[in-house]
């Protein structure tokens, strides 16, 4: 056995695509580079007609422009993480508690330094020498202008604040409404009920409108399965959602719905307890779906079908978005909506 060597081959090399420079998209647009930067930097002190604006934005979409971003460097970030709900509040509901263990290990692994705060104490508490700040539940207007009065880069998780123009980090909420109540339907359940909580802002307690909610307003109305009379508020808590089935048992009797979405599995804890002591079967004669999937859905009895929620990729998202913000700080707001799962087990048919 031998080899030929085949002179002039040249084993074919895979070409990268050419960056984009400022140069070029100058060259392109007719205008000089100083020009360039400027409008790619948003200098509203810059004297260029709107029509020399628009092609110099233009022609840097059409050539893919990308800027070349400052690294931070690593080791000297300190991110302080807002803590909206109480310790109590956590541990009922460890949504928020597993989103924060995400960030911890995100922001740790990295080299980064994370110190908690609250609502109450981060006044006093950020300042200069931190780097960025993750703000973690519900604000309202006045809370989020403190919080920006800081000057530093801002992430909100569990709150879409893109139209206030900050970064955001969500759930999908809305479509799993959707689900839950095609797949009660597919399973011949039209008496559908809602049991859910009522959020505030920790300070001003400006009452925050829950997301289900509107879903199953909007979604319920279009199935034809909504009836104010079997929506049910509280709060986020087993206490809650036990206070809430015996409300409903009470008022609605033998009309209790045989399907109930409920809004978090902390809730749908306390409503397990509710209707085993009123010896209503789950799911023989009620079915129920709830949010989150965190630990205690898989030990519930019967073990709870829930809605998945992605709390490890938001807490990484999270602090993506706030490295992209400390490098970037004039790029446009950007969300993060996760996608959820529906996680079907013993508690719906």
């Amino acid at each position: 056995m031998y080899y030929q060597r085949c002179e002039g081959f040249r084993p074919i090399e895979s070409r990268k695509k050419q960056t984009t420079t400022i140069k070029d998209i100058a060259k392109k647009a007719g205008v000089s580079i100083s020009t360039v930067s400027r409008i790619l930097n948003f200098d509203h002190t810059l004297s260029v007609t709107d029509a020399t604006r628009a092609r110099v934005l233009h022609v840097a979409e059409e050539m893919e422009y990308k800027p070349r971003r400052k690294k931070v460097p690593k080791a000297t970030k300190k991110i302080a993480v807002i803590q909206w709900h109480s310790e109590k509040q956590e541990l009922n509901d460890l949504y928020y508690l597993q989103i924060q263990y995400a960030i911890e290990n995100t922001v740790q692994g990295d080299g980064g330094a994370l110190q908690y705060v609250t609502t109450e104490n981060f006044q006093d508490t950020v300042n200069s020498t931190f780097s960025g700040i993750i703000a973690l539940g519900k604000y309202d207007a006045l809370e989020m202008q403190d919080i920006a009065a800081k000057k530093l880069p801002v992430v909100y998780v569990g709150q879409n604040a893109l139209a206030d123009g900050f970064d955001s980090v969500t759930s999908d909420y809305v479509s799993p409404v959707k689900w839950i109540i095609d797949h009660y339907q597919a399973a011949g359940i039209s008496d559908i009920g809602l049991i859910v909580g009522q959020e505030s802002s920790s300070i001003g307690h400006q009452a925050i409108k829950d997301t289900r909610l509107q879903a199953f307003e909007t979604f319920g109305a279009a199935a034809g399965v909504y009836d104010r009379d079997r929506i049910f508020i509280g709060a986020f808590t087993p206490e809650s959602g036990y206070e809430l089935m015996n409300a409903a048992i009470k008022q609605l009797g033998d009309q209790l719905p045989h399907g109930f979405i409920v809004g978090n599995d902390a809730m749908a804890v306390g409503v397990i307890r509710a209707l085993n002591e009123h010896n209503l079967a789950i799911p023989g004669r009620v079915s129920l779906i709830s949010f989150n999937d965190v630990a205690v859905a898989k030990y519930t009895s019967p073990r709870l079908s829930t809605i998945h929620a992605y709390t490890d990729l938001m807490g990484a998202g999270a602090v993506e978005l706030l490295h992209d913000r400390m490098a970037d700080p004039q790029r446009v707001p950007r969300q993060l909506n996760y996608g959820t799962k529906l996680i079907l087990r013993e508690s719906s048919k």
